[in-house]
């Protein structure tokens, strides 16, 4: 597990790149000196204006450092949330199981993970872990404490949520050697093959920077791309749409939704990468399903599709 640092809420700080610096990504770089912090943590600190090489302000997140480059960042101020506000958000959020180490929760739609703004007062999952479960904040990173994983916004569904320093660091490894099952329900528009593998990489889209986008492996790369596959199985087809069961090998920003989107039949109701349904009020997509072993025992673990998803099946059952 990497190294925990202070908290520096409105602090600043210099660091001066070696002599012998190899070229490297100011974030990478940010993320080494503050290991404790993450790469989109500094990601966002950057494009914020909050980073300054050599006295000059970047915001370029791939700007690459010099040898002897003196590098100054000033850390956001500390988000007020309170918990009254947590409590009055009231966000529906059910555990499924404790352990020691670890709880799973299913997460409702509508529910960010994490802020993405220091100045940010939305309640997230994170302001509820920090105001409900013991000691998450000694948990992971600082800037995320007790996030190992994410679900966008308006997708519901299973989270894994480490309660120690131990299980951060075994669940991590899980992720990055993909040896995580994780298993989700999609409807789509239209009538994909009965089941099929896509394998296309996903890079950040170059224009709006709030989507993603695929590219294809004779397609001259043009940007810094990100190995992407995902396996679905069509569970049920109706007039128009399709209930999937979606398996991904690769963990990577909208994956899901930019693939399905990809192929010609994207998630109902998700308007960043199709359009906007009567039928339900965000993307048709829910987590149901991680399977996992934790110190030798194997668990699994499902969570049942939430209601909005259910009346959107029998609607389309008619």
């Amino acid at each position: 597990m990497k190294p925990q640092t202070p908290i520096m809420y409105g602090q600043s700080a210099t660091v001066t790149a070696a002599p012998d610096q190899p070229k490297e990504r100011l974030d990478v770089f940010l993320h080494e000196q503050f290991p404790a912090y993450s790469r989109s943590f500094f990601n966002r600190a950057i494009m914020d204006g909050l980073v300054q090489v050599n006295g000059s302000v970047i915001t370029k997140t791939g700007f690459t450092i010099a040898p002897n480059s003196v590098v100054s960042i000033t850390f956001p101020a500390k988000r007020e949330v309170s918990a009254q506000m947590v409590e009055r958000a009231n966000f529906p959020i059910q555990v499924i199981a404790e352990h020691e180490h670890f709880m799973i929760i299913n997460k409702p739609a509508g529910l960010l993970v994490h802020p993405t703004t220091s100045t940010s007062n939305e309640i997230t999952l994170m302001d509820w872990l920090l105001c409900n479960v013991e000691q998450i904040a000694e948990v992971g990173c600082v800037a995320r404490p007790g996030i190992i994983h994410r679900l966008d916004k308006l997708t519901s569904g299973l989270m894994i949520i480490p309660r120690t320093n131990y299980a951060y660091t075994q669940f991590g490894t899980m992720f990055r050697d993909r040896t995580m099952s994780k298993t989700y329900l999609a409807v789509v528009q239209g009538h994909p093959p009965r089941e099929g593998t896509i394998d296309l990489a996903i890079a950040r889209h170059h224009i709006e920077r709030n989507r993603m986008t695929t590219v294809a492996k004779d397609e001259p790369i043009r940007m810094k791309t990100r190995h992407a596959v995902t396996h679905y199985a069509v569970e049920r087809y109706f007039a128009d749409a399709a209930l999937l069961r979606v398996t991904l090998e690769t963990g990577r920003t909208h994956q899901i939704r930019v693939h399905m989107a990809a192929i010609g039949h994207p998630i109902i109701g998700d308007v960043l990468y199709g359009t906007k349904s009567p039928l339900i009020a965000r993307q048709a997509l829910h987590a149901y399903e991680l399977a996992f072993t934790f110190d030798g025992k194997p668990y699994t673990f499902v969570a049942e599709l939430p209601e909005d998803m259910q009346v959107l099946l029998t609607h389309l059952s008619q």
